[in-house]
């Protein structure tokens, strides 16, 4: 039988009956220290309000609440971008937020915004602020209350040239929704690094219930690829993003009797090709 001339991912790992729903890409999105990506949040105490559980999606209300994050928070962006900023902190990194009051949070002690949660899905209703641009925010609970109590309204509105020399809070590269064939919904945020050095988060949920299951998040570091045992929707879905140099390291530590399958079915061009000269090494008899 001759052998394959053009190695492809569905070839290696399969990737079953998967139904991609969304996946978009950010320009401009800053490259990140490993440390910033891998660092730990404390648990809220037992006394401190916690997070809604069973939060199946984050949404931004617009156009109310992206309107104000363009003119109290800064930089000025997308709503897709926010939107994927809080969605990746409250679902993979909830430590992040601090909840102050019923309906009321901070995120990385810095961004505070109010938020409902209804019928399983977090929806952010409006920013507030920067606790380093505006400290009163500190008693946003009280500057609400009196806002509600005396219709008095407080500008908290910040002039362009400062909203424009803010920086994001921690922000994917590109984010990916998709199902797979046991109709388990999965969410991947990739994250650039400094030295080439990328992350993925990926978040898994089994399926929308009337009582909502968590996310299960598992933290990819794509230069360390013997640390993980990955499944192989995941190899498929890096095979996709372009990640050759990670499937084949991964085959030649964790699953040998894949890549020597691979020597049996395509040819050493076709393996040369897809391997490239980083790659070569691993892949070679």
């Amino acid at each position: 039988m001759s052998k394959k001339t053009v190695v492809k991912i569905s070839d290696i790992y399969p990737g079953k009956n998967l139904k991609i729903n969304k996946a978009i890409s950010y320009l401009n999105i800053p490259k990140y220290d490993r440390s910033t990506l891998f660092k730990e949040y404390p648990l809220p105490s037992y006394t401190d309000l916690k997070l809604p559980t069973g939060i199946i999606d984050v949404v931004i209300d617009s156009p109310h609440a992206f309107e104000r994050w363009n003119l109290r928070v800064g930089p000025i962006t997308t709503e897709g971008i926010i939107t994927n900023i809080f969605r990746m902190a409250i679902l993979t990194q909830p430590n992040r937020i601090r909840v102050l009051e019923k309906e009321l949070a901070i995120l990385d002690d810095e961004f505070v915004f109010s938020f409902r949660f209804e019928n399983s899905i977090f929806t952010i209703t409006t920013f507030y602020g920067r606790i380093s641009l505006l400290p009163m925010l500190s008693n946003v609970d009280v500057l609400r209350k009196y806002n509600l109590h005396f219709n008095e309204q407080i500008n908290l509105n910040v002039d362009i040239n400062t909203l424009n020399r803010q920086k994001l809070p921690l922000t994917p590269t590109s984010v990916i929704e998709f199902e797979d064939e046991e109709k388990k919904h999965h969410l991947l945020f990739y994250f650039r690094c400094n030295e080439e050095r990328n992350v993925i988060y990926h978040s898994v949920r089994e399926r929308y219930l009337e009582a909502a299951s968590e996310w299960n998040t598992q933290i990819i570091d794509l230069s360390h690829p013997s640390r993980f045992i990955l499944s192989d929707t995941q190899l498929h879905l890096l095979g996709l993003l372009g990640h050759n140099l990670f499937i084949i390291q991964y085959m030649y530590k964790a699953d040998p009797d894949r890549l020597k399958k691979l020597h049996e079915t395509h040819s050493r061009t076709a393996l040369r090709r897809f391997a490239k000269k980083k790659g070569w090494k691993y892949i070679q008899k």
